[in-house]
């Protein structure tokens, strides 16, 4: 809106976005952000501004940014994933890329800043788990998720809603991309009926207990779920 920015709870921002340190020491400055950070998600601060040469006040509740790449898993986070045909998928976090990075994994620097619109995620290829439902892609991995049978997931909930989905068709087609190389894109095709087969010895092999972790089933098809539990 080409606001201009004046002052922070009454306090004034300097033309370099700066604020005095305090009352006694008002020659050294500090950055503005302190005023922000100083609170709690959820707390409101006034904001001093000039809109359309007009002097305002507006009250602005603070909330907690939201990147493609989360800084911090959440307290007490299990890890997400969800594993087919021995493709195991995972959001993009530091944390994750933390612990691969002594692996080769590639920069995700240029993405790593994007804010994300909602609940959405970068989903990524980590690894595939050997087995003979996926031969000829044992060696993928650190590939980012374009699409499933040519629809885009936005978020690991979305992933498993394409792959149910993609249950009644012949086969599963994940499009993927190393990062920075878009442009060259890797498929990814399996029988459906194969990798159904699979799935128990799989999951057994690697002591997995579920083909995805519990917050990435979408909450509708649980309920689903034991709605026909229930009936039989």
């Amino acid at each position: 809106m080409d606001d201009v920015l004046l002052s922070i709870d009454g306090i004034e921002v300097g033309q370099d976005g700066t604020i005095p340190l305090s009352s006694d020491r008002p020659y050294e400055r500090i950055s503005k952000s302190y005023l922000i950070t100083r609170h709690r998600v959820g707390k409101s601060v006034d904001l001093g501004i000039i809109r359309d040469g007009e002097e305002m006040t507006l009250q602005v509740p603070l909330r907690a940014n939201r990147y493609l790449c989360p800084v911090y898993d959440q307290f007490d986070a299990h890890p997400s994933y969800v594993i087919c045909g021995g493709c195991i998928f995972v959001p993009m976090s530091w944390p994750w890329i933390s612990a691969h990075r002594k692996k080769g994994i590639p920069s995700y620097s240029a993405m790593s800043s994007d804010p994300a619109n909602g609940d959405e995620q970068v989903i990524v290829l980590s690894k595939v788990l050997a087995d003979e439902v996926n031969v000829g892609y044992h060696n993928k991995q650190y590939l980012i998720l374009r699409s499933v049978n040519g629809t885009k997931p936005s978020n690991m909930r979305d992933l498993v809603r394409l792959i149910i989905k993609g249950g009644k068709l012949p086969n599963l087609e994940f499009r993927c991309y190393m990062v920075n190389q878009e442009y060259c894109e890797q498929l990814i095709c399996l029988d459906v009926n194969e990798v159904k087969e699979a799935e128990e010895r799989i999951l057994k092999q690697h002591m997995v207990a579920s083909w995805c972790s519990a917050e990435c089933f979408p909450p509708e098809l649980k309920k689903d779920d034991d709605d026909s539990e229930t009936k039989t």
